[in-house]
């Protein structure tokens, strides 16, 4: 990946964060930060649906974050199910159960 298309990357993902967030997590006590939160999104895999809780945002802003970690979103923990592969940007979308 070139320099400036990295850089030019990283600026958009940072801006759609910030920018489209709809609630805000904090991990391990961390620095809380904006994702896009979805406590009602539906998931088709493999023929079967899944609806519950979803939260995508730039998987740097946690490191070390583990399936069966928590989350906290807008005060509520969640544990996170599913969805820890970032896409080729970085982002993920967890899949999260109410702790």
């Amino acid at each position: 990946m070139s320099a400036p298309f990295a850089a030019l990357e990283a600026r958009v993902n940072r801006t759609v964060g910030a920018r489209l967030s709809n609630a805000e997590a904090v991990y391990q006590g961390g620095e809380p930060f904006g994702v896009i939160f979805d406590a009602n999104a539906e998931r088709w895999e493999e023929g079967v649906e899944s609806v519950g809780p979803q939260a995508a945002f730039l998987l740097s802003q946690t490191p070390g974050l583990k399936q069966g970690h928590t989350l906290t979103i807008a005060g509520t923990p969640y544990l996170v199910t599913r969805g820890l592969q970032p896409d080729s940007s970085g982002w993920v979308t967890l899949q999260l159960r109410r702790a």
